[in-house]
């Protein structure tokens, strides 16, 4: 193999980023004075996603350099654990998602961050609506451009861009490939784009409290030395982050 041929994933990428951050800075601001006003009034970040949406969304919680106030709601059905097959039936299924956020609490204060590339399944969109419901402010990240004529699997007819309060297109294709290998789409990229959003919104949102002089409450690494640091936040957080414990 001859090491000095570019990989153009990584271009792919870069050009992804390029363009979110160009088409999606309004979007990505909202998101992060909304987390940042959340955390000044001491609220919780809850985070939803299906499947490999759950990989952006667990990408921040109790996580070194990220704000300890993420709640990751988690559900072996909605992920890979019961079955893959199994986790796709049931985020089709409307009514679903609805029982697992009961299991978390949610306050005004709160933000949820739903994550979904289609946008069309029921589980994302119940969830947002679940949190609306109570009040919470809700933004979701999805190919809202790539799906714009795509028929929502909801009783709704909405999509997860017609119902979040602040919506953030990360720009991908409808299949979340970027590149072409003999006719045939390979190379997802969605995860890419949802993680590096996510983290572009929570760094704003630090910058935000830094210029308000509040503390910025981010787990440290138990690895270097964080572990006192993070006790005490956690503590502070202590049975309003369901899996903590």
């Amino acid at each position: 193999m001859n090491n000095t041929l570019k990989n153009p994933y990584f271009q792919a990428v870069e050009n992804l980023l390029q363009k979110i951050e160009q088409t999606q800075a309004d979007a990505l601001e909202k998101a992060a004075q909304a987390i940042a006003l959340s955390l000044e009034k001491d609220g919780i970040l809850h985070t939803f996603g299906c499947g490999h949406s759950g990989s952006v969304t667990i990408d921040a919680f109790h996580r070194s350099g990220c704000f300890a106030a993420v709640d990751a709601i988690l559900d072996p059905g909605l992920m890979f654990q019961s079955g893959a097959h199994a986790g796709t039936a049931f985020e089709r299924l409307e009514g679903y998602s609805k029982a697992v956020m009961a299991k978390h609490t949610f306050q005004p204060q709160d933000v949820l961050l739903a994550v979904s590339n289609s946008g069309k399944n029921p589980a994302g969109i119940d969830a947002v609506l679940y949190a609306k419901e109570r009040g919470v402010t809700t933004i979701v990240i999805t190919a809202a451009g790539s799906h714009k004529n795509s028929s929502s699997r909801h009783s709704s007819g909405k999509m997860l861009k017609d119902v979040g309060d602040i919506v953030i297109d990360n720009c991908c294709s409808a299949n979340e490939t970027a590149l072409e290998v003999a006719g045939v789409d390979v190379a997802p990229i969605s995860t890419v784009a949802g993680v590096s959003i996510f983290q572009a919104i929570l760094f704003r949102a630090a910058q935000i409290m830094a210029e308000k002089g509040l503390e910025i409450p981010v787990y440290r690494s138990s690895n270097a030395g964080g572990d006192e640091h993070n006790t005490r936040l956690a503590a502070k957080y202590a049975g309003r982050i369901k899996h903590l414990d």
